[in-house]
């Protein structure tokens, strides 16, 4: 069972997390076009809970969780994460981030180290590069006066609409999107004008040479496992994941075999079993 709360932070900032189970500490950060749904529907989440007290967070500006328009770098998610995990007690402890959610771990790595006992980096996007759907579709909607009024855009809604169900197979490819996963998804609040506005300044932050993308990953000393599906077709192995492991001064790559995108659902024996070793040996 889940307990969500949202915590104030001021300034039209807010946190809103989700918790189960007792025990040490274990924080988990979603991707794009998801909120704290997509871990709180992962057989990982609900097998941690047995032995943990589990958090996931609905990242700042995703979900029920808000944050101010033009204040969402991954840097600057990591501050409003920060001050929520710091408000709830929580750290040092083991974060879990999932493709966009992992450059988002990364920078609270790189702000916050004391913050992380360790990090596990799920199919992670770490460096800005050419992406071509969500820079396409999403990035337009950060210009400053334009960006909300395409968002609200009928047409544009109509294929944000279409297209979404499109994007979930991509993203489960080869295997099947999960049936309850796709029942419980939070359309609502995925396809809400604001939420993509600040899905657009997300996809702007990995724009080629993008500087809010570009964090000093070589600094960060902290223990990670970096795990990759080598069917993934949203974050390329050799320039995002094996990249980021190979910068990183205390970390390891798993490549999983056949496995697409959303390993933390369609692979979580395996999830396990690496986020069980941290656990045991974080240092």
């Amino acid at each position: 069972m889940w307990h969500e709360q949202t915590l104030d932070l001021g300034s039209d900032r807010s946190l809103h997390v989700a918790q189960a189970g007792a025990g040490p500490d274990i924080v988990l950060i979603h991707g794009a076009l998801t909120t704290g749904h997509d871990w709180r529907t992962s057989p990982v989440a609900a097998a941690l809970a047995n032995t943990h007290r589990v958090t996931a967070i609905d990242r700042p500006g995703h979900g029920s969780s808000q944050r101010l328009r033009f204040e969402g770098t991954p840097r600057d998610q990591a501050d409003q994460i920060a001050e929520g995990l710091e408000r709830l007690g929580i750290g040092p402890t083991i974060v879990a981030g999932h493709s966009f959610g992992g450059m988002v771990t990364l920078a609270l790595a790189e702000r916050h180290s004391e913050l992380l006992a360790a990090m596990i980096l799920l199919a992670p996007i770490a460096f800005p590069e050419p992406r071509l759907l969500e820079q396409t579709l999403l990035a337009p909607r950060a210009l400053p006066l334009a960006g909300p009024i395409l968002s609200r855009f009928g047409q544009v809604s109509q294929l944000d609409r279409t297209l979404l169900p499109v994007l979930h197979k991509m993203m489960f490819h080869p295997q099947e999107v999960p049936a309850g996963w796709k029942e419980s998804y939070p359309f609502a609040d995925i396809l809400d004008p604001q939420a993509l506005v600040f899905e657009g300044e997300d996809a702007a932050a990995t724009l080629p040479l993008s500087p809010s993308g570009t964090l000093a990953i070589g600094t960060i000393d902290i223990p990670a496992r970096v795990l990759i599906g080598t069917a993934d077709k949203i974050i390329d192995e050799g320039r995002q994941a094996s990249g980021v492991a190979a910068l990183l001064p205390n970390a390891r790559i798993d490549r999983i075999e056949g496995a697409g995108h959303m390993i933390h659902h369609t692979h979580p024996d395996l999830i396990l079993t690496v986020i069980r070793d941290m656990v045991a040996r974080p240092a």
